[in-house]
């Protein structure tokens, strides 16, 4: 009985050694975060209409946060605020963004794993608000 737990746990775990694990995304910011951002934050978050005195358009600025502190705890996204209100209902008055379909599934698990990843942002990359992207193709 013991020979046949053992073989069979042997046989376990030499199934699983050899199953490969797929290693976590490494979200891009320029590529995948930054427009995410752009797109869903910065029609409030920027420096004509600091909404809740939270301007996201520079990394400085976005770890500075807002008036309720910090909304970025890079490593932990279930501290960072930034993340939190998105898991909010609509019903909730500081669910964001404020449209009643929220964000989109993806694109909050995409701000879930770039915080979890240290949320880097590279110096000098400043994200253009959506009323400027007009002038800035022009």
């Amino acid at each position: 009985m013991k020979l046949k737990f053992f073989s069979a746990m042997t046989a376990l775990l030499g199934f699983a050694s050899c199953m490969q694990m797929e290693p976590p995304h490494q979200v891009d910011f320029v590529t995948e975060v930054k427009p995410l951002l752009e797109t869903r934050c910065l029609e409030c978050h920027q420096h004509h209409y600091v909404c809740a005195g939270l301007n996201l358009e520079t990394k400085k600025l976005a770890m500075k946060g807002g008036r309720s502190g910090a909304v970025i705890i890079p490593g932990s996204p279930h501290q960072s605020l930034l993340y939190k209100v998105l898991l909010l209902g609509h019903e909730s008055p500081v669910a964001m963004p404020p449209t009643p379909e929220g964000m989109e599934q993806e694109g909050a698990q995409l701000l879930h794993d770039w915080i979890q990843q240290g949320a880097t942002w590279p110096e000098n990359t400043r994200l253009v608000p959506p009323q400027e992207w007009k002038k800035k193709h022009s």
